[in-house]
Order: structure tokens, then sequence, then C-alpha cells
């Protein structure tokens, strides 16, 4: 089992606790790499992006920039969310984006998805939690990572990126049986996956549902809620935080408490007292600066992130953007956010 932090040595482990740290606590999906000088040095030096995911040594060191460049509260692991997919004998190329050469539409498909055992067949994703664990200050924790069930079958299924994903939602109407197949298989991988980083050392997990603002509420009822409760549940006695992270569904907000996480991430599009009505009063939120507002001036900034703040006043909060960082935003105004998000939250 990874080393426990005690939560005073962490606003954002006390964050997640439900407690209200000093300061509040940020870290940014997508730190670790993209906006980071370094990290394109080892990219033009290294090529493929496969290489420096599958790397150990270069993956540790690309998880660790952002706390020292940035000055982020909590590390999060480099690697991507359809890393696990492979271990299923799902092959993909990046190009740029996770293409699989075969997608999984049948049952004979499904049913040919190997068993997964994360430390034999993703050993290389818990030596780079392990080292990174080694190589963190004692009051800075680590957030290990998974998709949500639905969101890497929207992968498997469609076989590349795509916008509305319509073979996997075509397969929840012409073959849910088929669907919900594909669904366990998934939910088992995500135990396994998320349970094996938390014993190699991460002290938070997040689950990634990025594709599930997809789904109609009743729709997210059936193929979504039970599979991301056995998650949770098979989690639950490894007593570390889960945060879950569903992108534009703010239709199925009312349905995000049941999920059995202890924090809820919010995108932009959703309102902190909407979501803070809804998942429960001092219960933690992260979120939810829209990832353009870095894009805008200095001024602009600090309005956005002041009011993100007062929201959150006297409760649990992350600071954390909606959604991704994105490549070409200027760093000046990623380490603006951090050193804003600390001065005027601290009491």
């Amino acid at each position: 089992m990874g080393l426990p932090l005690d939560n005073t040595q962490s606003p954002f482990l006390m964050a997640c606790s439900g407690q209200v740290p000093d300061t509040t606590p940020i870290w940014i999906m997508r730190q670790a790499g993209r906006i980071l000088q370094p990290y394109r040095e080892l990219r033009r030096q290294h090529g493929s992006i496969s290489t420096l995911f599958n790397s150990p040594e270069l993956a540790a060191d690309i998880t660790l920039m952002p706390i020292d460049l940035l000055g982020v509260d909590a590390a999060i692991l480099f690697t991507d969310l359809t890393t696990p997919l492979a271990a299923l004998g799902c092959d993909f190329t990046y190009d740029p984006g996770p293409v699989f050469a075969r997608p999984v539409r049948t049952a004979a498909e499904v049913a040919a998805l190997r068993e997964v055992d994360s430390e034999t067949d993703l050993g290389f994703v818990l030596e780079t939690v392990r080292l990174v664990r080694g190589r963190l200050p004692a009051s800075v924790p680590l957030i290990g990572y998974a998709g949500g069930p639905f969101t890497l079958a929207a992968w498997l299924v469609e076989g590349h990126s795509s916008k509305d994903f319509p073979a996997l939602r075509g397969m929840l109407h012409a073959d849910p049986g088929l669907a919900h197949g594909l669904f366990e298989r998934l939910t088992d991988l995500v135990c396994n996956y998320l349970e094996a980083q938390i014993r190699a050392g991460a002290q938070a997990v997040q689950i990634f549902d990025t594709s599930i603002g997809l789904l109609s509420p009743e729709q997210y009822d059936t193929f979504a809620l039970p599979y991301l409760q056995r998650i949770c549940k098979h989690l639950a006695p490894l007593a570390v935080p889960i945060i879950y992270f569903p992108l534009a569904a703010a239709q199925s907000l009312s349905h995000f408490s049941q999920v059995g996480a202890n924090a809820l991430s919010v995108d932009w599009r959703t309102d902190l007292d909407a979501a803070r009505a809804s998942f429960g009063a001092n219960r933690p939120l992260q979120g939810n600066l829209d990832p353009c507002a870095l894009y805008g001036t200095e001024e602009n900034l600090i309005a956005a992130v002041r009011r993100i703040l007062a929201q959150s006043e006297g409760q649990p909060h992350i600071f954390n953007l909606g959604h991704g960082v994105f490549p070409d935003t200027p760093y000046a105004m990623v380490k603006l956010l951090v050193e804003t998000v600390h001065e005027f939250s601290r009491k």
C-alpha cells in the first residue's frame, strides 16, 4: 500500500475529506505535459507520445514537472485514459489520438477481451507511481486515475475519437445486453487498475467520464451508475478519496451524489452552487474555471478566479479547470492562475 499522508499536511487531501484548509488547493487537468517547455523538449527528443507513457522514468519526470514549475498542490499521473485498454488485447496507435486496430462491437469480441492483472500487464504504470511517490515531497499527494466504463467503451466501440460516439450509443438501443457485457468487463478492469495504483502509492484517484454527457438521465441510471457504484464500493476499503468527473453532463447532475465518490469535479457549464445543492452541502467540489479563461487578460482571469473562490467560501473546494488545459495556453497565465488561487484564498 502506498504511503498514507496526514491530511493536515495536504490542503488537497483536507478538501477531499470535507475539511476547509487555510488555502484552497489547486491542480490542473493535463498539467503534466502540454504547456511545459521541458515536456515539449522530451516530446521532441523521443517522438512518439507512447514512448513517454510507457517509460516509467520519463513518465515520472513528466508527472513531477508541474510541482516545481507551477506550484500546484497535487501531482497527477502522466498516462492516458486508453492505456489500460491495451492490456485487454486491444491494439491501438496514436494518430494523434488513439486509433484502435479493431473496434469491439460483437459478443465474440467482448468475450475475447483478456483478463487483466494490473501488476503484470500494466506494471510500467505502477512503476511510474512508485517512482513518483518516492520523489514527491511528503506533503504533496499523487492522484491516480482511470476512465469511467462508459467513456472507455466509447473509445473501444467507435475505434477512435468522436464527438458523438454513435457506434456505442447505437449499441445501447440495438443490443443493450451486449453493452452491459462490455461495461461489466471494463468495470472489472477499472477496479483492478485503480486498486493497483493505490497500492503502488496513489493517495487519491479520479474517474474521468468525459463522454458521459452523451447519455440522458435515464440512460445514465441504466448504463453508467451501477458500474460506477461498483467501482467506488470496490475501492472504499482502501480509504483514499475518489473524485468523479462527468464532463458536460449537467442533465444528470442530481444523479451524481449516488455514485459513491467523495468529491465531484464540475465543468464550467455547471454552476457551483447548483452542483453543491445537488451533491450535498459540505461535500467537496472541484473546478470549475473555463480553460479558455486562460486566453484572456490577466485582470479578467483574476476576476474569474475570485468569483469561483467566493462561491466556495467556507466549503471544501479544490480549484481546477472545467476540463484539460489546452496545449497552446500561455504558460505565464497558468502560473498566474495558481498564484492567484493561493493568494486570494489564503485565510
